[in-house]
């Protein structure tokens, strides 16, 4: 009674989050029963058993081929199904060849600028607005891949703008920018943004978008992870504490988690010690 009462406010005003705690039951409790009511019609059906397949063959294939080798593998099994069948029921399963290069970081072209590492591992920063650093990750849900851009202040610890979609493109930045600038409303001038070399961050769009507000902007070595670290460390926290006790669930109630945990567990409860043992929004509050 308790999950079904959940699931009738789930799209209003309080996250699946909030109202679980208050009536006392898990998240994953309540995502396992949803999907326990969602009955698969025929076509459903058969999809789901052509992705077992699919799935169960590359596993025992260690993860090599990709979609057109397990579309003849399925062909042979006696499967009727097409090659872009195939294609379109790996990827909402969020498969990928271990022989695929990661998404967003296949080379780019040339004319793309790389800019020097200024920030240089200096992730001390005594005041807000002075250091933005970001990142993109990537959560496979039902449907497929959920991209999250994340921007983190260093003086204050807060992701003071964020961004989610399912594709991984400069406007997934671009929307993660504008959120903290419409936020924080920082002299351009006096801030430094950091990130990797991602296609993402080197295009042409989020370039002028920076120059036009006379920000600086630094990017990471190449191949060097370390030299953003505090972005990467965030969505380690991200996936560890909140999004893997979830299991597998629908992209959009992926985005309320995500959501939920930015802006009122990781801003308000979580404790960093780097703040000498404040929340994010307790540090800004007594600066």
């Amino acid at each position: 009674m308790r999950f079904a009462f959940i699931d009738a406010r789930r799209c209003q005003q309080w996250p699946v989050s909030v109202v679980c705690e208050v009536l006392g039951v898990s998240r994953a409790g309540y995502y396992r029963w949803r999907e326990r009511q969602c009955r698969p019609g025929p076509r459903q059906t058969r999809h789901l058993a052509i992705n077992e397949f699919l799935l169960n063959r590359a596993r025992q294939m260690e993860h090599v081929p990709g979609y057109r080798k397990l579309w003849l593998e399925a062909q042979d099994a006696g499967f009727c199904c097409g090659r872009n069948q195939v294609q379109r029921l790996l990827q909402e399963a969020g498969y990928r060849s271990r022989t695929a290069s990661k998404p967003g970081y296949r080379r780019s072209k040339s004319s793309l600028p790389v800019l020097p590492n200024l920030l240089n591992r200096q992730f001390s920063v005594g005041a807000g607005n002075r250091v933005w650093v970001s990142d993109i990750t990537q959560v496979r849900c039902r449907e497929g891949w959920l991209y999250i851009a994340a921007v983190l202040d260093l003086g204050t610890r807060q992701i003071v703008g964020r961004a989610m979609g399912p594709v991984n493109s400069s406007q997934l930045v671009l929307k993660a920018l504008e959120h903290a600038w419409k936020h924080q409303r920082p002299a351009g001038k006096n801030l430094l943004f950091h990130s990797d070399q991602g296609t993402q961050y080197r295009s042409e769009e989020v370039m002028t978008w920076l120059n036009n507000r006379q920000v600086t902007i630094s990017m990471s070595r190449r191949g060097n992870c370390w030299d953003n670290a505090c972005a990467e460390s965030f969505f380690a926290l991200l996936k560890k504490e909140w999004i893997q006790p979830l299991g597998m669930i629908h992209r959009d109630e992926m985005v309320d988690e995500v959501r939920y945990y930015i802006d009122h567990y990781y801003s308000k409860v979580r404790r960093h010690m780097t703040l000498g043992g404040l929340t994010p929004s307790a540090y800004v509050a007594a600066s």
